[in-house]
């Protein structure tokens, strides 16, 4: 700019110096000097002034994310809005299911009861959770204002935050949370695993080919470098494709094994669903849990004793009535046709109505008519909620979709229900002995049934089906003495869950499913 200035004056004082005497010239010249080095100077300090004015006025750089807000904005009014919402929905969750059945106009008070102290107190869990949450991630950012992401200080405010659990009362809710949380870290933390490693594998596919393109010396020709794929390569394409049917299969094996052999291991909840899409407490009424009983217990005595049709078959020309009555229990004997005779004694005891094949039928035909029911139900809300301006404007697509997506539901369950019934008489002819294999094989088979869901289904039925087996899995260990429980062990893993989640959320959005997303978004705001 002082450069300009020169050369501005000089050209002014070159034309002058033509129309004026050289002394005339000089006073001017002079008084041009004078005038540039005043400029000067006015013009360095109203720049400093400017710099120093603008300094002062220009908004400081806020430390944390939230926009429109301060941090104590931030926190209550999340603590606030929170509340309003977790009480909402928690108190229309509770009666929502009474006035759809017609419970609420015979018994009003179920309105009242709905909005009662566990309401109250679940709300209050769960604001006091989401504001906690946004003060240590504020707090964290305010004394850590030079980090590179977010990862400590998210990791910090989802463990701290993670210690409201504490606030919520029902313990049974408490563990249900844990467990779904931690099982969504899993998935969550296993999607950024694969992300480093795919990262790892095109960062070490692109120095071989950097190496090929150094050794490779053909002048003037164009050369095609291809590098082949390693193991690890067909291994992560190997589990990416089989990672939901593997989850699905061993969760099923834990589930149903101990639905059959030790279902005080298994929560209560989830025993009576599986127990009622078999049939069996339909079929026996009041004398279904007395069918249960004899039955493990004859399993206990069969599997201490050596294999053969001896041991544990009926023999021949002999009816399961008469067998079951002289040898295991004469009030379950009543439940057996006269004619009706199987092979096996536990065959006799899981399905005493109908042989082994009639049995499969029994199930095939039985179990697909509960599954229309239930997935019926539950594809008309979800299309209802979710396609509601597509029903109008394209109704035949929205009507094909939803009785596509009901039937395929309706068969994976049928033959997933299917298999864990009927596995064990097929594995029984087979082994010729009873043995734990036959019960932990049986919900590796079934399992296989989530092939046939929607592939963007399959791994969100074996996230669903690992919590409870999680939990059956450690109450397993438990009675055998393996593991101990340690106080306030739930408040613990639900702490490092949501530290991984939060992490994760605050710095790679792009491994949580788009659908969780969304609802961690609402939940916990852009941050």
């Amino acid at each position: 700019m002082d450069v300009a200035w020169e050369n501005f004056l000089e050209t002014i004082a070159g034309l002058l110096s033509k129309a004026l005497t050289d002394k005339e010239t000089e006073k001017v010249i002079a008084g041009f000097n004078n005038f540039q080095q005043r400029l000067q100077r006015l013009s360095s300090h109203n720049l400093q002034r400017l710099n120093l004015e603008i300094t002062h006025s220009a908004k400081p750089v806020d430390k944390c994310k939230h926009e429109g807000k301060t941090c104590s904005q931030n926190v209550t009014r999340g603590f606030f809005k929170t509340w309003v919402i977790a009480y909402v929905l928690k108190y229309l969750i509770g009666v929502l299911p009474a006035l759809l059945t017609g419970k609420v106009f015979k018994n009003p008070g179920i309105l009242k009861k709905g909005g009662g102290s566990d309401t109250v107190g679940f709300a209050f869990f769960l604001s006091s959770f989401i504001s906690a949450y946004k003060a240590v991630l504020c707090t964290m950012r305010y004394y850590r204002p030079d980090h590179k992401g977010d990862r400590l200080n998210a990791f910090v405010a989802g463990s701290v935050a993670g210690l409201t659990l504490l606030l919520d009362n029902n313990k049974s809710r408490r563990t249900a949370l844990t467990l779904y949380l931690f099982t969504r870290s899993l998935q969550f933390g296993s999607s950024y695993a694969m992300k480093k490693w795919a990262e790892q594998r095109d960062a070490k596919r692109a120095v071989n080919r950097q190496a090929l393109r150094n050794n490779a010396d053909y002048p003037g020709q164009t050369q095609k470098l291809v590098t082949k794929n390693g193991w690890d390569d067909v291994l992560a394409k190997v589990l990416s494709a089989s990672a939901a049917t593997i989850l699905m299969s061993l969760t099923a094996s834990v589930n149903l094994y101990s639905c059959v052999i030790e279902p005080d291991a298994m929560p209560k909840s989830y025993w009576n669903f599986i127990m009622q899409h078999s049939g069996l407490p339909q079929k026996f009424g009041p004398m279904f849990p007395s069918l249960v009983d004899t039955f493990r217990s004859q399993y206990h005595i069969l599997k201490e004793l050596p294999g053969g049709m001896e041991y544990i078959g009926i023999p021949a020309g002999i009816s399961s009535k008469d067998f079951v009555a002289e040898n295991i229990s004469p009030n379950i004997a009543t439940l057996i046709p006269s004619h009706l005779h199987h092979d096996f004694q536990l065959c006799a005891l899981l399905h005493p109505l109908t042989p082994c094949t009639g049995h499969a039928l029994d199930v095939l035909t039985g179990e697909f008519g509960r599954a229309v029911k239930m997935y019926g139900t539950l594809n008309f809300i979800v299309t209802l909620v979710f396609q509601n301006k597509k029903l109008v404007t394209n109704p035949k697509e929205v009507a094909y979709r939803y009785v596509k997506s009901t039937l395929r539901s309706c068969l994976f369950l049928t033959v997933y229900v299917l298999g864990a019934f009927y596995t064990p008489c097929l594995l029984r002819r087979l082994l010729k002995k009873e043995t734990l294999f036959i019960y932990l094989f049986n919900g590796i088979l079934s399992g296989l049934a989530v092939l046939i869901e929607a592939p963007g289904r399959q791994m969100e039925l074996a996230l669903y089906c690992l919590p409870r087996a999680l939990e059956t899995a450690w109450k397993l260990l438990l009675k055998r003495g393996l593991v101990r429980n340690i106080r306030h062990g739930d408040i613990a893993l639900f702490s490092a869950s949501m530290g991984v989640l939060m992490t994760l959320y605050q710095n790679d959005q792009s491994v949580i499913n788009k659908h969780y997303l969304t609802v961690l978004t609402r939940i916990f705001g852009r941050n």
